[in-house]
């Protein structure tokens, strides 16, 4: 057998196209338009007869996958797995479960593979499992700013707030692999994605948890501006793409200001004894907060949890929120989702 050698070292194959691609996961749940945009991100390449793929024990921060030829994968115990690339099994990357191998690979004939880096394949994995564990499609036609003036956010926007919001847009490109906002940071814009597509994660127990897909229309960034509060998510690309950027600025005058509307203690009496809706108290405080200085006959819901956890609500009330700087993000949230929200002023 012949040594190793380093697959970024030997000849690039012809261009690879978006059919070569699709036959593979994740990228069979992606349109041939979505797949294209990706092309940059492939390195495709070639390898002769009895040559080292990779080795069993050694990172790769690449995932491959064999368009033609024969590739044995051996294991601990030199069981052999061959792999053809006309099989209707080959559908995944090699041995691509573990950025450390757990098998050796070898070619036992000429091979045509291509490459993408183990970052990038996971931001698309996950963005296209979470669109489906959603019932969400990809739809590359959509129109970003159709999505964004249909939302139930801007039934609340006056009309002339609408058109200075499309001159305050900065566009921006973006890359595949790129993070937007970074968890614990200060926000200063929020955004739009007027094409592409992004994953939202948070650190729990020091670990990234993915939370959301996000696709063409989507505002994101948003709760921040609201509350004044650090970012409490990571928002990184998951293909390369168009922000539309708004300022912290014009977002307040244009967008908190018309949606975000306020009650006093009095207020909240008569609203709860006059209204012809019921009226829910909802404390978006953590529970430790809570528990030192409750508030009666409140739901509580953490702001962190009140995106995933808007089924629990109902838009046949009106929830009135308590929760200082964070009461103003969640009467957001639920305003852009369609419920009907006002923010309690404890200081009047």
């Amino acid at each position: 057998m012949e040594d190793s050698i380093n697959p970024s070292a030997s000849a690039p194959d012809t261009a690879l196209t978006t059919e070569q691609i699709q036959r593979f996961i994740p990228f069979d749940e992606l349109s041939a338009h979505a797949v294209s945009e990706l092309l940059p991100h492939f390195r495709a390449y070639s390898l002769a007869d009895k040559k080292i793929l990779f080795k069993r024990g050694e990172e790769d921060d690449e995932c491959h996958f064999l368009l033609e030829g024969t590739v044995d994968l051996a294991d601990d115990q030199f069981r052999i797995t061959q792999i053809k690339g006309d099989d209707d099994e080959n559908f995944l990357a090699l041995d691509a479960s573990h950025p450390i191998h757990r098998h050796a690979a070898i070619t036992q004939s000429p091979c045509q593979l291509f490459a993408i880096k183990r970052q990038y394949l996971e931001l698309i994995t996950t963005w296209s499992e979470l669109r489906q564990a959603y019932d969400q499609e990809e739809d590359t036609e959509h129109d970003w700013l159709e999505s964004l003036l249909t939302s139930d956010l801007f039934y609340r926007v006056p009309p002339a707030n609408i058109q200075k919001l499309l001159a305050r847009f900065n566009e921006r490109e973006v890359s595949l692999g790129e993070e937007i906002i970074h968890e614990g940071e200060e926000g200063h814009e929020c955004y739009v994605i007027k094409s592409g597509k992004a994953i939202v994660s948070r650190k729990v127990n020091n670990k990234q948890e993915t939370l959301a897909a996000l696709g063409s229309g989507d505002l994101f960034g948003e709760d921040a501006l609201v509350s004044n509060l650090p970012r409490n998510a990571s928002i990184t690309m998951s293909s390369n793409g168009v922000l539309m950027v708004l300022t912290k600025e014009d977002f307040d005058t244009l967008l908190k200001t018309p949606v975000v509307e306020y009650v006093s203690e009095n207020q909240l009496s008569a609203l709860i004894d006059e209204g012809d809706t019921g009226t829910v108290v909802l404390d978006v405080r953590l529970p430790q907060e809570v528990a030192a200085s409750p508030i009666h006959r409140a739901t509580t819901i953490p702001l962190a949890q009140l995106r995933s956890r808007l089924n629990e609500l109902s838009k046949a009330f009106v929830y009135v929120i308590a929760g200082e700087g964070r009461a103003e993000a969640a009467a957001y949230i639920l305003t852009e989702a369609g419920y009907q929200a006002r923010v309690l002023n404890r200081s009047e």
